[in-house]
């Protein structure tokens, strides 16, 4: 409902938000049950279904302090707007804390791409690249995923272009196929790389 001056009320506020909380952790169990429907069907391994379960979960527990960072914001900027004032609320100095990257080639040679990685903090950071395996339909595949440079000391307020690819052997990747591998980021340690891959028609 709103109030007499037009704006939301507190309390639309405050639903809102929940209903936004509520959908956005909606999305953690569905894929939690997925995981687990993928195991009791036989279509995964109890190795396959632990790992990534252990993998979503660390995902989770990135995503958790981003999101609830982000909803108490719009919460105070909705209570200053009420107060007939503006909040302006300066970006996060914190490294992102997931970081996509979508690449793609052709079955039998390589898929390629790169991003930028950039020291926020006011000390140097030493980094390297942590990944995991890749996980599809059928379960945990071994690509190997290659950094250059795979480790660095990164000034800070620097960014650094990092350069990533995936040899598609054909006897650990399917064409047509997707498949998915979170890069731990040691020396940032809240962020995750998340590294989504398509296996294309072979050239």
């Amino acid at each position: 409902m709103a109030s007499h001056s037009g704006r939301p009320s507190l309390g639309d506020v405050t639903s809102d938000l929940a209903r936004r909380w509520a959908n956005q952790r909606l999305s953690a169990v569905q894929s939690y049950g997925r995981i687990l429907a993928d195991y009791g069907s036989g279509r995964s391994t109890g190795s396959a279904a632990v790992g990534a379960m252990a993998r979503l979960a660390a995902e989770e527990a990135v995503r958790y302090p981003a999101d609830a960072i982000g909803l108490a914001t719009q919460y105070a900027a909705a209570l200053a707007e009420r107060a007939g004032a503006t909040l302006d609320v300066a970006p996060s100095r914190g490294a992102a804390p997931i970081q996509d990257l979508e690449l793609s080639g052709p079955l039998g040679q390589a898929a390629a791409g790169e991003f930028y990685l950039k020291n926020p903090h006011d000390r140097a950071a030493s980094l390297s690249f942590l990944p995991a395996r890749f996980v599809g339909s059928g379960g945990e595949t071994g690509p190997a995923v290659t950094f250059e440079p795979a480790d660095f000391v990164l000034p800070p307020g620097q960014e650094q272009l990092v350069k990533v690819s995936v040899a598609l052997d054909p006897d650990l990747v399917l064409t047509g196929r997707s498949y998915a591998a979170n890069v731990a980021v040691s020396g940032f340690d809240d962020m995750v790389l998340r590294i989504r891959l398509t296996v294309l028609e072979p050239a």
